[in-house]
Formats: C-alpha cells, structure tokens, sequence
C-alpha cells in the first residue's frame, strides 16, 4: 500500500512537472525571443536578486516542515499558523537586506540594470517566501495533488500574462517583471483557498516557539546547504555578469534553462521521496533510495544522450540563431546535470533521514571548487569555462555524495547506481500496459 501512495504520488508530480517544465519553456522561449540576449539576460539577472535573497533568508524552514510533519510532533495547525508568522518577519528582513546591498553591487554584478527595478523587485520577496514556507506544507502531508496544482496554476498565470505584456503590447523587461509577480501572486491566492478549504485558519494563539526552536535547529543544518547548492546552481550566472556583463548571460540562461529540463526525471522523485523518508522505518528508507537512485540515473543517462544529440537543432528551433553558442553549453552541463539527478535523490534520503548537515559537508567543498574554476575559467574561455566549472562540480557533489551516503547507511555503491534484474522486469511489465492500452 506504502510503495502504491508513493508511486502514485510521483506519477501525479511528474505529470505536473511536465505541465510546469512545458510552461516553463514556453515562457524562456517568448521570453529570450522577444527581448534578446541582452535584456533576457538582465531580466534573469533581476529575478535572481530575490530568488537569492529567499534563499539566503529562508532559515530552512521549508525543509523543516516537511520533516516535523512526517514525524508528527506537531499538529498540521500549529506548524501552518507558526509558518505564516514567520514568513512575515522573514520577508521583511530580507526586503531591508536587500535594499542595503543593491547600491554595493550594482555596479559590479548587476551593471547596467535600472537600480528602480532591483528595488521593485524586492516587493515580490512576501510572496514568494509565503509560497516557499506553505507550499511545504502540503508536501509534508503528502498532499500532492493540492501541491501539484498550486505550483501549475502559478505558471500558467505567468505566461498568460507575459503573453499579453511583452508580445502584444510591448511593455518588454517591464513586462516580463510583472508577469514575474503576478504568477507568484496567483500561486499565493492559491495556497490561501487550499488553507480555507481544509479548514485551517492563521491565528496567533496555535504560533508554537517549542516548533519554532526545533524547526530553527533543524532547518539551520539543511539551510547552510540550501544556501551552497543554489550558489552552486547560479553563481556562474554572477561571475558571468560580473566578468562578460549581461548578454553572454542571456545566451547561458537560455543553455541552463534547455539542460536542467533534464531533472524531469528526478525532481518529482526527490520531492515525493522526502516526507516519505522521514515517516518510515530505516530499513524502508535504504530500500527506497537504493531502488529510486540507480533508476533516475539509467533514465537520466538516456534522457541525456538525447538531449546531446538534439541540442543543435532544439536550439535552432525554438530561440533562433542568436542562441546558437548555448548549444555548446548545454552539451558540456550535462554530464554533470545527469549524474545530480541521482545525487538530489541521495540528499532528500538524507534530509529524510534528519541529517541534512551531510548534504553541508559536500555543498562547501563542491561550491568552493566551483566558484575557483569559474574565477579562473570565464575569463579564458567564457560561457564554456562557466560550464564546465559547473558541470565539474556536480560531478564531484556526486561522487562525495554516494561515498557518504554508502558508509553512513552501509549500503553497496552499484545497488546505488547499477540497475538489476528486478528493475527489468519492471520496465517490462510497464511497457507491456502500455502496448496493451495502444
């Protein structure tokens, strides 16, 4: 019954990551071909400001969440009411941060960009950490299907919207900012209905400090690692702008965006697997990472080979000839993209597990490499040394991750990674159903 909940769960996400990573693409494409490689590049340096800022501000409380609504220490009222209270105080900390280091680097990281909309920017800040703390929620509960619809709703709104801001009226970089909002908006008045609708209510008396003092315990550990792997997934993106300015990040966004399409695979996976991890038995635990890890990454090796091999022509297609040096790009990120997907699976099972602070130890080697080659490589090489920094480091995060993961569970290194006999028959049998249907 565990092992049907939990397939089926991942099914309904990976059915709702393809919807997002559609709507996604749709929005990079309209996006890179209507404002160009330079405003498309300023743009993703924009939307970086907060999505950084969150991430930085977080306190892992997300993480946290999904881990105490698995142990069930807790009540669901509680932690959602503590949750809304925190995501107030936070925002507003990180919008006051984040108007004292605008002016220190503007200059530097940001160079070119309109200092009135690197302020605006920050008004977003609210919203998004509101959707971060509470969307967890439905995560930890296992509520995929709320969860799921929430984050489809949201992109939806955002490409609708740019639809009619960029191409039809034109408002360009302004355009594309609001869109930016207005998605985040609706994805808020979402998760507010689905809160009502379950009939939870955001009231002071349910705000527990005893949640939020080991909420703060836990989180801290897997928040420093939060904090390392989105440097790890965007300081090329700063050292870019900082070295090459905005257009080369234009042309390496584009490439990020077409190659981290790849993690279809196993970010849905990851994303079930964590609150399942934590409301199980160890031996449960070791079995379900074992037999989900070497499984994203033979379906990510596949999915890999032919991202190669069509990069070309996908590049071509859908941004025209002024992306054509992101082809090269996405071609040496994905040895490194595809070996991540099983280590974002490695470090879910951890964070399961209540030991987030192991993903911290690989996160501080593997981002101190990264930044290091990209310091040396971007000016030599440009876009290509940024991707093979990048692609580098996921490749050492990888294999440190799986020596640890092995000797901190005991498990054998190719359970991990090598498919077996039992994972055949599967494949089999799913492609038989499939045969059947036609």
């Amino acid at each position: 019954m565990a092992n049907s909940t939990f397939l089926k769960n991942s099914f309904l996400t990976f059915t709702r990551n393809i919807v997002v990573i559609t709507l996604g693409l749709l929005t990079t494409v309209l996006i890179a071909r209507i404002l160009g490689p330079e405003k498309q590049g300023m743009y993703a340096l924009i939307i970086l400001l907060p999505n950084m800022l969150m991430t930085f501000m977080n306190l892992g409380i997300s993480s946290s969440t999904v881990y105490y609504i698995g142990k069930r220490k807790y009540s669901l009222q509680t932690v959602i009411s503590t949750n809304v209270v925190l995501s107030v105080a936070i925002s507003l900390i990180s919008i006051i941060l984040g108007v004292a280091i605008i002016p220190l680097f503007s200059e530097s990281f940001f160079d070119g960009i309109p200092v009135i909309l690197l302020l605006s920017i920050l008004s977003v800040l609210p919203i998004l950490t509101f959707n971060n703390f509470i969307q967890s929620f439905f995560q930890g509960t296992e509520d995929f299907k709320t969860f799921n619809i929430i984050a489809v709703i949201g992109k939806l709104v955002n490409l609708i919207s740019l639809i009619l801001t960029i191409y039809l009226l034109p408002l360009g970089i302004t355009g594309a900012l609001f869109s930016f909002v207005l998605g985040n908006l609706t994805t808020t008045i979402i998760v507010i209905y689905y809160i009502i609708k379950q009939n939870y209510k955001i009231v002071m008396k349910d705000f527990s400090y005893s949640y939020l003092k080991d909420s703060l315990k836990y989180g801290f550990k897997s928040h420093l690692s939060n904090i390392l792997a989105f440097l790890n997934y965007r300081v090329d993106m700063l050292l870019i702008s900082f070295f090459l300015g905005p257009l080369p990040v234009g042309i390496y966004n584009v490439a990020i965006n077409i190659a981290e399409r790849l993690w279809i695979i196993s970010k849905p996976v990851a994303t079930v697997m964590f609150p399942r991890v934590s409301s199980s038995s160890e031996k449960e635990q070791n079995n379900l990472t074992a037999v989900v890890s070497r499984n994203v990454l033979f379906l990510s090796i596949i999915a890999g080979i032919v991202l190669y091999i069509l990069s070309d022509i996908v590049i071509y297609l859908l941004f025209g000839e002024a992306y054509l040096d992101a082809s090269l790009v996405i071609k040496i990120l994905l040895p490194g993209i595809t070996v991540f997907s099983c280590e974002r699976i490695l470090s879910n099972s951890l964070a399961g597990k209540g030991k987030p602070e192991m993903n911290l130890y690989t996160s501080i080697f593997t981002v101190i490499c990264n930044i290091t080659l990209n310091v040396i490589l971007i000016p030599i090489y440009g876009l290509n040394g940024a991707a093979f920094s990048t692609s580098a480091s996921y490749v050492l995060s990888f294999i440190i991750k799986i020596v640890i993961y092995a000797h901190f569970t005991k498990s054998k290194i190719p359970k991990l990674l090598l498919i077996d006999q039992n994972d055949l028959y599967l494949y089999r049998f799913v492609l038989k159903k499939v045969m059947k249907r036609k």
